[in-house]
């Protein structure tokens, strides 16, 4: 067992010594990074404004005790034959008129909306080739369906089925 100790002596020393009986080296540190900044103008999707509305006309009638017997009689020559209204109460009639100026709002909000990104992303071309490239835009678009066209689908069953007396469907 003695010469084992002068062994384990030997390692002990050798590796508690660890690289301090390497040759020293210059430690040189790496060059100092450059960041360059450049800009990169980027082409935004600048989609087209929706098409305006087309608003129909609504006929209103004012039906109270006095005139009852001549609005049966020209609602029923309107709608040939008919008696059909949708009433609505004074308080109904502003609530109505209460959604409507909401909706108006909102519509307002979400065009100053698309304005201020149209402006920040400096997509604005000049106000008169924008106009153009947005009518060709909307050309793309789908079409609001025709008056006529929309009649004819409210004919078939469903909402106004139910306004049907003789019970069928059709």
């Amino acid at each position: 067992m003695k010469p084992t100790i002068p062994l384990v002596s030997a390692l002990t020393i050798l590796l508690s010594s660890g690289c301090s009986i390497l040759p020293k080296v210059d430690f040189t540190p790496p060059p100092p990074v450059k960041v360059i900044t450049e800009e990169v103008k980027m082409d935004i999707y600048q989609p087209p404004l929706p098409q305006e509305i087309k608003m129909e006309n609504v006929d209103w009638f004012v039906i109270t005790k006095n005139n009852y017997e001549e609005a049966i009689v020209k609602v029923e020559k309107l709608l040939g034959g008919e008696f059909v209204v949708f009433a609505l109460t004074p308080t109904g009639y502003e609530a109505m008129a209460y959604n409507l100026q909401e909706i108006r709002r909102f519509i307002r909000q979400q065009k100053e909306i698309i304005l201020y990104y149209r402006k920040a992303t400096e997509a604005a071309d000049e106000a008169d080739e924008w106009l153009e490239k947005n009518a060709s835009l909307q050309a793309d678009q789908e079409q609001a369906p025709d008056k006529q066209d929309y009649i004819e689908s409210m004919k078939k069953p469903g909402i106004l089925s139910i306004f049907n007396r003789g019970g069928d469907d059709s």
